[in-house]
């Protein structure tokens, strides 16, 4: 029981902070214009594979079994400490970009970030999403949450490759510096 409350309340907490974010972004005057890193139906089915990954494990928790196999109890519990965990880690991101935190190569100024979470990791937010679809894989164990986790990683791995094609260009030597002493996940 305890697991479906962590589902359903990241679940819901993620597009609450989402949208307070958004409200905020807007407010402070944050730079939303620019290009999207990849063709935008691309970007869109990425989008909403991971959010459709995340679904089933919402539907999972409120009791529409979509489990193709019998798993222990435990996979329940480490898949809840999954995806929490990602939705933390994605948040604590989220926070630490400010002005950067957007969904286009923005055109206007911003600031490399390579302290906080980012001294871990060059993309916690992405890791975050990647970990709560990993926790939506366990808990569901349904082969389309498989797939369209997977699905959604991909696409996301190749929003990165051409974020950082980005930061290179924007940053020059110290995103170079910066790459050479952080990895990219973990």
């Amino acid at each position: 029981m305890l697991v479906n409350i962590v589902f359903v309340t990241v679940f819901i907490l993620f597009f609450v902070t989402n949208t307070l974010q958004e409200r905020v972004s807007i407010k402070k005057g944050y730079a939303t214009k620019g290009n999207l890193p990849v063709e935008k139906g691309l970007f869109t089915i990425g989008k909403f594979s991971v959010l459709l990954t995340w679904l089933g494990s919402f539907l999972q928790a409120i009791g529409i079994n979509l489990r193709m196999i019998v798993l222990p109890g435990s996979f329940d519990v480490a898949a809840a400490g999954v995806f929490a965990a990602g939705f933390v880690m994605s948040a604590i991101a989220h926070a630490s970009l400010a002005e950067a935190n957007t969904p286009v190569l923005p055109d206007g100024k911003t600031t490399l970030k390579t302290l906080g979470i980012f001294r871990f990791s060059r993309n916690p937010s992405y890791l975050g999403i990647y970990f709560m679809c990993l926790g939506s894989i366990l808990f569901t164990a349904d082969i389309i949450i498989l797939l369209l986790g997977i699905l959604g990683i991909v696409i996301h791995h190749k929003i990165i490759l051409k974020e950082e094609e980005f930061l290179k260009t924007r940053f020059g030597t110290d995103y170079v510096a910066y790459a050479a002493k952080t990895r990219r996940y973990i």
